[in-house]
């Protein structure tokens, strides 16, 4: 059944939702579940890192995520990206956490420099792996237009109040054969909240007690209208590191592929 107005509209402007669980609505006409819960000001700061992650979703504490992900996401992340684009280039991480991936990315002969909300996890980064992070949201730093061939966004999208505007944003920084890469939550439009719960689903960690910072949970259908949107129709979806992921390249024209001999000899 159709209900009125939330207080959190869809990210493409339907003025209506469906009920999808407690937490979430869903719109039909994109296929996008959207967070009925409030935008929590200052929710990523020093504490989201040093507590929330470990007392409210029971994950690793920040440098044990490190520790792990550099082995695992990372190194699967650069792979994927070496299949699209060979080193030298100009990649921007949004959201770029302990700074990892983005050690990872310089390490392999890519210019890379990340920016994070929290002054705290900034200087982590810095601290940890001597990157270069820049502390405040995207559209605030001084980058120039067509700055950028890669801009990454793993684990981004879902948390940003205004994807439309920051990734419009984004879009300008990008050169003229530039591209997204990006890793979210894959909400599969024919599972009904139920068929989640019955089995059990690992999708369902994205919801429960993730509704403050998980506003936007998008299909595979409200990527391609998204991108889109901005002008990158080209969606190039790849096998993401967890199965309730879904990971894509969105491009203005289709990407040519690197050869696997280039890709094993960048690695």
């Amino acid at each position: 059944m159709s209900e009125s107005p939330a207080a959190r509209a869809c990210w493409c402007g339907h003025p209506t939702l469906e009920r999808y669980s407690d937490d979430y609505g869903v719109c039909r006409a994109c296929g996008t579940l959207v967070s009925r819960a409030a935008q929590v000001e200052g929710l990523y700061s020093q504490k989201y890192w040093t507590e929330r992650q470990t007392e409210h979703h029971g994950l690793p504490g920040i440098r044990d995520r490190a520790r792990l992900d550099l082995p695992e996401r990372c190194t699967h992340w650069l792979r994927r990206l070496l299949e699209l684009r060979l080193p030298p280039a100009r990649v921007l991480e949004v959201g770029c956490a302990h700074g990892g991936y983005l050690a990872l990315l310089g390490w392999a002969g890519f210019d890379a420099v990340g920016t994070e909300l929290s002054p705290w996890v900034s200087r982590f980064a810095h601290e940890t792996f001597g990157v270069n992070v820049l502390t405040g949201h995207v559209e605030n730093q001084e980058f120039k237009e067509g700055s950028f061939d890669v801009i990454v966004l793993n684990d981004v999208i879902e948390h940003l109040p205004s994807p439309v505007k920051t990734l419009g944003h984004c879009a300008r920084l990008l050169s003229r054969d530039g591209f997204f890469a990006i890793q979210t939550p894959e909400y599969v439009e024919h599972l009904s909240h139920d068929d989640l719960v019955a089995r059990n689903d690992l999708f369902l960690k994205h919801m429960d007690n993730n509704n403050e910072e998980h506003l936007y949970l998008f299909s595979r259908r409200a990527a391609g209208v998204f991108f889109s949107g901005l002008g990158f129709p080209n969606l190039d979806f790849s096998t993401p590191v967890y199965t309730y992921d879904m990971s894509f390249a969105a491009s203005r024209a289709p990407i040519k592929r690197t050869d696997s001999a280039s890709v094993e000899a960048a690695l």
